[in-house]
């Protein structure tokens, strides 16, 4: 297909003084934010929920056990120190004195003990609660048996899970199915933060068939506080304020006295209000960063990459067309898509400048696990196959032809309708579908496909998933902690954005594949060598790839920004939910320069620790 770059769908847009008026001030202190209309969070719930809406919110509310630094490296945040054994199956971790939880008034509620992380993992572990998380704790002994147990409708004895309160401040964690050298990571996700097991049990309900479990998180009065900042007012979908907790633990490090999230129409909408000195920052999405970087702005900001790799899924349990699902469960008709993929065409929409940097290879991203030696885990040998251009149309026409040949044979239909469905008033989205459509189209043939695009108002997951009207999603995932178990499971047969049983509430692709599951169990019984370990998942996620069952697009950053942060003075965590805290994070008066941003940088290099 030749390259047509964005001329197709969008109208070229000049800037006028983007960046700022020299006129324009920003308060320091008091840092704004933005978030997409109809992005909200829908709940505080941190150990029920996985949703990264939400999760922005709760990141800065609550705290866990450890934390991120600057340069990535898992650091004590609640608990001062840990030890384990010589076979890394048991864990101490001794918490700080003086931790305290507030309520949403900013008032001290109770002390913070070892207690609020054993009673974490019953309500987790509680079917009644129906957290997203029980996958988290399936590495603590005895917690998948207690939670089968309580799915019986029995009553197991809580001193079964593998979490023990030693005394207040002491909290010992043992694993099941061998040692877990990465544990200190995990630690770091929201379904282990603490909670206060005599808070949850005054929580009451006007209705009688609402459990009190289920009323915890679900407003900022709900919940209580020991991060670094209070959720002070939420007004859905028109803006929310975060107020620095005053009880804080680490006050040093947190330097908003407010933090205010403004709900915008789009991305593309941001400029204006930055331009305004209204928002603390601004992307430049499409073609204004070509536009702005071509007209020499000094003020362009390129953001660093992160480990979410947004993929391409495919449903194979679509409820509007049998004939999608049987060309789905084909693998010459994935592959043949898989090959007739365009990503960097599609990735010029995200960063128009440089988008072969933000190509992703592989659904886990590079960059953030190592084995001993130093190797990328990308760079092992069984991914080694897909580190080259994946964009080939005379192997996807190959393709196309077998596929059609195959499931004309067995009935179905050409063109085949592949339904994708894309958030409406989000400008940004509209020229995603429109240039996935015109992708898949141009390079595969209306003949054999075409893509008809639809609109959800609020929720892709209540308006398209569950009613099974797509078939085609991009979704992606964020690693919660530092092993690759994590960044797979969740493409399971039984994980959460691909489940083959749930089909109507997980997934956005319902594949069953025991062979799949079967390499994920044995790699993940290796303890012993990082390299053997990382090698194994990594033919794991080979498998995937070899048989079409995703196509992984581009990882997550690398945009363009008009900023007036410090994007250095952050935690750099490429894992987990540090990357949405505000705390360390430093802003500006005026807006940052690229020069300025080169200077931060500079100095964070140069101060980084020796490996």
């Amino acid at each position: 297909m030749k390259k047509k770059g964005l001329g197709l769908l969008l109208m070229a847009s000049l800037l006028t003084g983007c960046g700022g008026s020299s006129s324009v001030t920003y308060d320091p202190d008091h840092f704004v934010d933005y978030y997409i209309s109809g992005q909200d969070f829908e709940t505080l719930n941190y150990l029920t929920s996985m949703s990264a809406r939400d999760l922005k919110v709760i990141a800065n509310i609550m705290d866990g056990m450890v934390e991120t630094d600057l340069y990535g490296q898992v650091v004590p945040c609640l608990a001062e120190s840990w030890e384990h054994n010589e076979d890394y199956t048991v864990w101490t971790f001794y918490l700080r004195e003086g931790l305290e939880w507030v309520d949403a008034n900013g008032k001290i509620y109770d002390r913070l003990t070892a207690d609020d992380f054993v009673y974490s993992a019953e309500y987790v572990l509680d079917p009644q609660t129906g957290s997203n998380n029980v996958a988290s704790y399936e590495l603590i002994q005895g917690a998948r048996a207690y939670y089968e147990a309580k799915l019986a409708g029995e009553q197991p004895d809580p001193s079964m899970i593998g979490i023990k309160a030693l005394d207040e401040r002491t909290v010992q964690y043992t694993m099941a199915g061998g040692g877990c050298p990465y544990f200190p990571s995990v630690l770091g996700y929201s379904a282990f933060y603490p909670t206060s097991r005599r808070f949850v049990s005054e929580l009451t309900s006007d209705d009688p068939n609402i459990s009190p479990l289920s009323v915890f998180g679900n407003s900022k009065d709900t919940v209580l506080y020991c991060g670094a900042f209070i959720l002070q007012e939420h007004q859905l979908d028109t803006e929310r304020t975060l107020v620095r907790n005053t009880h804080y633990w680490d006050k040093a490090n947190v330097h908003f006295e407010t933090v205010k999230s403004l709900a915008v129409k789009d991305e593309e909408s941001v400029v204006e209000y930055f331009e305004r000195g209204e928002v603390s920052y601004a992307p430049l999405v499409n073609n204004k960063a070509k536009t702005e970087y071509d007209n020499g702005n000094q003020n362009l900001v390129q953001k660093d990459t992160l480990a979410m790799t947004y993929a391409l899924m495919f449903n194979n349990q679509a409820k509007y067309s049998e004939d999608v699902n049987t060309a789905m469960s084909n693998e010459d008709f994935r592959k043949s898509i898989y090959y007739g993929f365009d990503r960097e065409m599609f990735i010029e929409l995200i960063n128009p400048i440089n988008p072969s940097s933000l190509t992703a290879r592989t659904f886990t991203a590079s960059g953030y696990l190592y084995t001993e030696e130093g190797t990328d885990y990308t760079q092992l040998d069984p991914l080694q196959p897909y580190q080259s251009e994946q964009y080939q149309p005379d192997q996807a026409a190959s393709y196309k032809q077998r596929a059609m040949d195959t499931l004309q044979a067995q009935g179905v239909q050409f063109p085949l309708e592949l339904r994708y469905y894309y958030q409406a008033g989000n400008e940004t989205a509209a020229l995603q579908a429109r240039m996935l459509q015109e992708i898949l189209e141009t390079n595969l043939g209306t003949d054999y496909i075409t893509v008809s695009l639809h609109e959800y108002s609020r929720s892709f997951v209540s308006e398209a998933r569950s009613t099974g009207d797509y078939a085609l999603a991009i979704g992606g995932w964020n690693p919660d902690f530092a092993d690759p178990i994590n960044n797979l499971t969740c493409l399971r047969s039984d994980g959460t954005i691909n489940n083959a049983y749930a089909i109507e509430t997980l997934g956005n692709a319902h594949f069953a594949y025991p062979e799949f599951d079967a390499m994920l169990e044995e790699a993940n019984a290796i303890t012993s060598s990082l390299k053997e370990r990382y090698t194994a998942f990594a033919r794991a996620e080979a498998y995937l790839l070899e048989h079409a069952y995703l196509v992984p697009i581009y990882v997550s950053g690398g945009t363009y920004e008009l900023t007036t942060v410090n994007n250095y003075s952050h935690m750099h965590s490429k894992v987990g939910i540090d990357q949405f805290k505000y705390k360390g994070l430093i802003a500006y008066d005026h807006v940052i320069t690229a020069s300025e941003n080169e200077a931060f940088k500079q100095e964070w290099e140069n101060a980084k620790p020796s490996a």
